[in-house]
């Protein structure tokens, strides 16, 4: 076995969960329990051109480090802090020599476009007298022709370490030993090779293995985090990996400061803002595109997987490297979209729906516990009932709206066709069945754009319906599971865009609210008056 070491990216790489807010207190304990474990390099968090803010691993300077590691400096470590060239980055002329930090090394991340001016900044690195890491973004999407030529340039440049990285987590072991061979024959002997991973496809466990047993004098640096923290699929787990090389090599970690890491701080974290593999970030590195491609069409809920995949094959290569949320939005709408001519349906609807008590019924987890409310509400005003892309065990619904393709495919036989309405977006429907626009009912906002509870007020609007009763149109709580009245239809959780679909959606119904009275059967998060007469 080549000589491992570990480096530990936690508050750099896992910061991108939290937007590095640790606190300062988790930050300095975070930096000690690494130490403690004999972790053979830290890194610290990103130099950035941000103001400072001591609780966040996010430093505009080395003092601000050094500070942090007076108490928890460990001789036998080495602690680095990362300068990623287009995210916030910090002109390395700006830091103090490394003879006057605790600092050791500064790791220089750059994309293929950035390369000249990586190297111009790696000269000022190690002018400066630090350590220098070679980080490029995405060692998979380089030709070999590219990646060879970048290891000649980096043979002139001599820096401590080079890295692969599996950005997208998309490699399997002959690509990752593949890559590893042409560094381990391309370049310096001198220079330590790097690898750090993701772990879209559950490999970077084994893959650090597998690199572990490769047959080289050369050094090696494996990058993990406690818990495996990251952004989307997370990384390699510290703790794991640190066993591994307790059992198969005797190396000397101690593993029980990192778990304490992980109880004390990333737990909490966790349960608001979860990372680790799911089926978006598998469909992610499958079309190697930036995993926020996958996890935003799948918090819409309303694509089916193979329609996810054949969203994401419709990206340009030329963008799948960064998330671009309106290019998305826009393929999005546009496979959606299937025009139709509705007008006869809508006359039909309007003449069904006038002078009728109106209740719409969502799938939210209301329905389930306000089921009694809802059964007064029905036999005291005996309105016209509207289920939305699900059909209620308590009470046959007059019509059914399926605005979502998944949900139509899961209703299957339950629909009746003759009393359902559906978007025209939904792929083979019976001829018989009765459809809307898709496209004149969805928001201008990209985040509630295909809200189906929206869609169907939307549709009532344009057949002059004047008020609407609704229940189960709760909104989105922090409880995934809390979300709707069946488990089988809660989806991806990224609590982040959910907050924002909830605030769209919060703003829809306050714009239809102005034309069409709405009034709230079961409690919902979207109800401001029950909200202000709380406040008062």
């Amino acid at each position: 076995m080549s000589k491992i070491k570990i480096l530990d990216c936690t508050l750099r790489d896992g910061g991108y969960i939290n937007d590095w807010k640790f606190g300062k207190k988790a930050i300095q304990n975070i930096l000690f329990n690494l130490s403690k474990a004999n972790t053979d390099i830290v890194e610290c968090g990103f130099l950035t051109n941000k103001p400072y803010d001591s609780d966040c691993s996010l430093f505009n300077c080395v003092e601000t480090i050094d500070a942090l590691l007076e108490e928890s400096k460990n001789s036998d470590t080495m602690y680095v802090a990362m300068i990623a060239l287009g995210e916030k980055e910090i002109n390395p002329r700006l830091i103090s020599n490394s003879a006057d930090s605790y600092v050791d090394g500064i790791r220089l991340t750059f994309h293929p476009d950035e390369i000249d001016k990586a190297f111009e900044y790696a000269e000022i690195i190690k002018e400066k007298g630090y350590r220098l890491f070679m980080q490029p973004v995405g060692t998979t999407n380089y030709t070999d022709k590219q990646f060879l030529d970048l290891l000649e340039r980096i043979n002139t440049l001599m820096p401590y370490a080079f890295y692969i990285v599996d950005t997208l987590g998309m490699m399997y072991k002959k690509d990752l030993i593949r890559q590893v061979f042409l560094v381990d024959n391309n370049l310096n002997t001198d220079i330590i090779l790097g690898y750090h991973s993701h772990n879209n496809f559950q490999l970077a466990f084994s893959n650090a293995q597998a690199l572990a047993e490769y047959n080289t004098e050369r050094e090696i640096i494996i990058d993990c985090s406690a818990n495996g923290m990251g952004r989307g699929a997370g990384n390699l787990c510290s703790e794991l990996f640190m066993n591994y090389l307790n059992k198969e090599y005797s190396a000397h970690y101690d593993v029980l400061p990192i778990l304490e890491i992980v109880d004390q701080y990333l737990v909490p974290i966790s349960l608001s803002n979860p990372w680790g593999y799911n089926s978006a970030y598998f469909l992610s590195a499958a079309n190697n595109c930036h995993p926020n491609y996958a996890t935003y069409l799948m918090t819409k809920h309303s694509l089916s997987m193979s329609s996810i995949g054949n969203i994401l094959q419709q990206l340009p290569k030329e963008q799948k490297r960064f998330f671009n949320k309106q290019l998305i939005e826009n393929i999005y709408q546009n496979y959606q979209s299937n025009a139709i001519n509705d007008i006869e349906t809508i006359t039909k609807l309007r003449k069904k729906f006038d002078g009728k008590e109106i209740l719409v019924i969502a799938p939210g987890e209301s329905v389930k516990s306000k089921k009694d409310t809802i059964l007064k509400y029905i036999s005291k005003k005996k309105p016209f009932v509207i289920s939305v892309n699900f059909i209620p065990d308590f009470v046959k619904p007059d019509m059914v709206f399926v605005g979502n393709a998944r949900r139509y495919e899961e209703l299957g036989d339950k629909l009746d066709i003759k009393k359902s309405v559906f978007t025209s977006n939904i792929p083979k429907l019976p001829k018989k069945a009765v459809k809307v626009n898709y496209s004149e009912l969805v928001s201008a906002s990209n985040d509630a754009s295909d809200s189906s509870g929206i869609m169907i007020l939307k549709l009532l609007k344009k057949t002059s319906v004047k008020s609407a009763a609704l229940a189960g149109y709760d909104g989105f709580s922090k409880n995934p599971l809390g979300n709707y009245f069946c488990n089988d239809y809660c989806g991806i959780y990224e609590p982040v865009l959910l907050q924002e679909k909830t605030l769209a959606i919060s703003e829809e119904l306050e714009s239809i609210s102005k034309k069409m009275k709405i009034k709230f059967v079961t409690p919902s998060i979207y109800n401001k008056s029950k909200r202000s007469k709380k406040k008062s």
